[in-house]
């Protein structure tokens, strides 16, 4: 009777054992199951990110390429307008010459305006060659 009950307790005891040891290889085999789906994860939100980035910046870009766009056609506006008002005032001062109605006080000071204008047109134009070159 000893032996039988001391057989069962033994018997009992290392079934216990067993289970715990298949216990823990299954709580291993899921970690490290849950590791691996945790990386999976981890990819997918890093390439979800570089993705996201790229795009942000290819937006980006495309912004900055219609600013520069907008601004090449705003100087080239101001240079024809600044150029129109040159050969309107040489028109001017052409015709006072001729009639004899402008003073030489008046002639140097449309001299001045056209010298001041031509410089304005001069620094347009090399703006505008800076913005070219960023496009």
């Amino acid at each position: 009777m000893k032996k039988i009950i001391m057989l069962l307790v033994f018997a009992f005891a290392y079934s216990f054992g067993y289970t715990q040891n298949d216990s823990n290889d299954s709580t291993m085999s899921t970690s490290v199951e849950y590791q691996k789906e945790m990386e999976q994860v981890k990819r997918k939100v890093e390439k979800s990110d570089e993705k996201a980035k790229k795009e942000k910046k290819e937006a980006k870009d495309l912004k900055n390429k219609e600013k520069i766009e907008k601004q090449v056609n705003s100087t080239s506006k101001a240079i024809d307008k600044q150029e129109n008002q040159i050969e309107r005032l040489q028109n001017q001062l052409e015709k006072g010459k001729l009639k004899g109605t402008l003073s030489p006080v008046d002639i140097q000071k449309m001299d001045d305006k056209i010298v001041k204008i031509q410089m304005k047109v001069m620094k347009g134009q090399e703006k505008l060659k800076k913005l070219k070159r960023k496009m």
